[in-house]
């Protein structure tokens, strides 16, 4: 059995993690937005005995934070109008143009793109109820301002620095004139870092608002190759082009389901 210091989740642990709070979520023990010990406890010790571990309380804890930062993640993604949403699947869809683009933007979001999400539903038991998720009709400013302020310097950032600046000139007998500067050079300052990161906003923006038209057809006329006529397909990207949700639908879909499509497509 592996010791409580080399403890590790795994794949398989999660979902049953999930699996039993989600079950002591539908019996309420669950009151508020935190479970009751009872439940933390039967957690950990069903993890120990089916896995060979030595799971305690603790790490119960620690990983019921984790699963809440991965939810906000996926919430944040999903609250955006140019992302569709397979519930049958629980897979946020995206084309691959928007899919380049929130990667390039944002990596981590990748894994959580046109990919089942596991234990979707369980996860909104266990934790959906803890925070609100909005009515996912964000714009990417949105997000693209909360990621470049993560790890940066905040804009309402501390000025504690520039008081102890002015503190010293004052004690070192400087004029008014002179603490004013300081004042006005970290404001400057401010100003342009503010200014450089709505300038990275704007151009993330610009790749979103792109007429993807072009893109469309070529996707579309590209199942010529898996068999299907030129008038035919013409037909089909005049179609998609005036219904932009079955359009995302279609190009989020791999060759083998587009033809699936295309084919009940040919029977309307």
């Amino acid at each position: 059995m592996s010791t409580s210091k080399n403890f590790r989740w795994t794949k398989p642990m999660e979902r049953h993690f999930l699996e039993i709070l989600a079950e002591e979520a539908q019996k309420g023990n669950k009151p508020s937005n935190t479970f009751k010990s009872v439940s933390i406890k039967r957690v950990a010790t069903s993890i120990s005995e089916k896995f060979g571990v030595q799971c305690d309380a603790k790490h119960v804890e620690n990983h019921l934070r984790t699963v809440k930062n991965t939810w906000k993640t996926i919430c944040t993604i999903r609250e955006n109008s140019g992302l569709g949403w397979d519930d049958n699947m629980k897979m946020i869809t995206c084309d691959g143009v928007t899919y380049d683009a929130i990667v390039t933007a944002h990596p981590k979001y990748g894994q959580f793109l046109n990919k089942k999400i596991d234990s979707y539903d369980e996860m909104a038991l266990v934790v959906g109820q803890d925070m609100a998720t909005g009515s996912f009709a964000r714009t990417f400013a949105n997000i693209d301002l909360d990621d470049i302020n993560e790890g940066s310097i905040p804009l309402n950032f501390d000025t504690q620095h520039v008081d102890e600046e002015i503190a010293n000139i004052s004690s070192s007998g400087t004029s008014k004139r002179k603490r004013k500067n300081v004042q006005e050079n970290v404001e400057h300052d401010h100003i342009q870092f503010v200014g450089e990161k709505l300038g990275e906003i704007a151009e993330t923006l610009k790749k979103f608002t792109e007429d993807r038209t072009p893109y469309l057809y070529e996707e579309v006329m590209s199942m010529e190759k898996e068999g299907f006529g030129d008038d035919f397909l013409c037909e089909v990207f005049d179609f998609l082009a005036k219904n932009e949700l079955e359009a995302k639908a279609f190009l989020a879909k791999k060759t083998k389901h587009r033809k699936i499509w295309l084919q009940k497509f040919t029977q309307d």
